[in-house]
């Protein structure tokens, strides 16, 4: 049998100690910055994508929250259907700023703790636009019309100022005041507007309340209150356009409301008895 020298056991103990070749691992630089711009080319086409379809989303959301108020006022306008209607009671009037109020869940159909709400605009419900954000404080102590939501630039819809305070003439000169409202709007056709998206920023530049809004009508006599056009301030949110709900339900998507692009729009119907 073959003894082992001290040599070869030297030998043969560098031997298993030397290395092996080691395999390599992770990615090279090159490798890193191709994934990274195939990752990036994906997210650019499907980026826009998604952005429409975030935009469609929150139209149509608007669209249903409009198409809610208008089927709440007609139930609320009817003398026979009409439900809660607070301080109004159950006879043939109202003030359109009760249904408001009553949108809300303020002054009267209050139904929160304390006096005082702050949060979302999302918690407004139907009263909020998904295009709309920020805070908003409630009050229940104090009427719509006197600044019961606030801040005025987070408010969403506003109402046909018309159908709230018709114009009207006394002796020779022109005048506007809040009238109780009747079921005649509910008689007058479908294409009576009732709320629209507005500007409350706008509005709130001009210290003017935004839940009312009239535009300037044409061909009218000089000196009508609403003419002027500073109670006049739509919002074109929807990339580029503004949504209305009528009083007949339906709801519309247009680049411009006015009455002079949409004439068969009743904008001058009041309702004066």
């Amino acid at each position: 049998m073959r003894r082992v020298s001290s040599r070869d056991s030297s030998q043969t103990i560098e031997g298993r100690r030397k290395p092996l070749p080691r395999r390599r691992c992770g990615f090279t630089l090159i490798e890193l910055l191709v994934v990274t711009s195939i990752i990036a080319i994906l997210i650019s086409l499907i980026a826009p994508g998604i952005g429409a379809v975030r935009k469609r989303s929150r139209k149509f959301k608007c669209k249903m929250n409009l198409r809610s108020i208008a089927f709440d006022f007609a139930m609320f306008a009817d003398p026979v259907l009409g439900g809660e209607r607070g301080d109004d009671g159950d006879g043939s009037l109202f003030w359109l700023d009760t249904f408001q109020e009553s949108q809300y869940r303020i002054d009267e159909f209050w139904d929160r703790q304390g006096v005082l709400f702050n949060g979302d605009v999302a918690d407004l419900g139907v009263m909020s636009c998904p295009n709309v954000q920020g805070e908003v404080s409630l009050h229940n102590n104090i009427p719509c019309r006197s600044g019961a939501v606030g801040p005025y630039r987070n408010v969403s819809y506003g109402f046909n100022l018309r159908l709230d305070s018709p114009e009207l003439k006394i002796g020779e000169m022109w005048t506007a005041r809040p009238r109780r409202m009747s079921a005649r709007i509910l008689e007058a056709g479908g294409m009576v507007p009732l709320a629209f998206d507005i500007d409350g920023t706008t509005a709130e530049k001009r210290d003017i309340i935004p839940y009312y809004s009239a535009p300037p009508l044409p061909d009218r006599e000089p000196g009508r209150p609403y003419d002027d056009g500073n109670v006049w301030f739509p919002s074109s949110r929807h990339s580029g356009k503004t949504q209305i709900a009528f009083a007949g339900g339906e709801v519309m998507c247009s680049p411009d409301i006015s009455p002079e692009a949409n004439p068969e729009w009743r904008w001058d119907f009041q309702d004066i008895r």
